[in-house]
C-alpha cells in the first residue's frame, strides 16, 4: 500500500481504487472500513507518518461534513471532499445512508489512535491537511 499510496491518497484520505467507473466502490468514493484497515497496516508495518497524515485527512472529512449536515454517512467523495454522491454514482444505489454503523465504528477507532495533540486539533476544526500533489 506505501508504495502506491500516491495512487489512492487524495484529500480526504483513499479513494477505493484508481479506477473511475461510476460504480459507488471505484474512485473518487473513500470507505471508512478500508480507511480504517489501510491505516492499521501502515501503523503496523511502521509507516506511522503517512497512516497518520491519511487518519487525519478522512476524520477531517467526515468531521467537517458532519459539521456541516450534523450526520454522519455511509459514503464520501475524498476527492471532492464532499458526501454529494448521488449524480456521480452510476452502479450501486444512490442514497447516502446517514448514522452508519461501520463509518461511526472506523471515525472511533482511527480518532483514538492519534496523539492526543493531533486529536484536539482536528476536534477543533482545525483546516484538513491536503495530500501530496499528484
Amino acid at each position: 500500500m506505501v508504495e502506491n499510496l500516491k495512487l489512492f491518497e487524495r484529500a480526504g484520505g483513499l479513494q477505493t481504487s484508481t479506477n473511475m467507473s461510476g460504480s459507488q466502490w471505484d474512485a473518487p468514493f473513500g470507505w471508512a472500513p478500508l480507511e480504517l484497515l489501510a491505516v492499521e497496516g501502515m501503523r503496523r508495518y511502521g509507516y506511522a507518518r503517512d497512516a497518520d497524515r491519511v487518519s487525519e485527512a478522512f476524520l477531517s472529512l467526515v468531521l467537517e461534513q458532519y459539521r456541516a449536515s450534523g450526520t454522519i454517512v455511509e459514503k464520501y467523495d475524498v476527492v471532492r471532499r464532499s458526501t454529494e454522491l448521488s449524480e456521480r454514482i452510476r452502479f450501486g444505489y444512490h442514497s447516502n445512508e446517514a448514522g452508519f454503523g461501520w463509518t461511526n465504528a472506523a471515525f472511533t477507532a482511527l480518532l483514538d489512535e492519534l496523539k492526543p495533540a493531533d486529536r484536539e486539533q482536528l476536534l477543533r476544526g482545525a483546516a484538513a491537511k491536503v495530500a501530496p500533489a499528484q
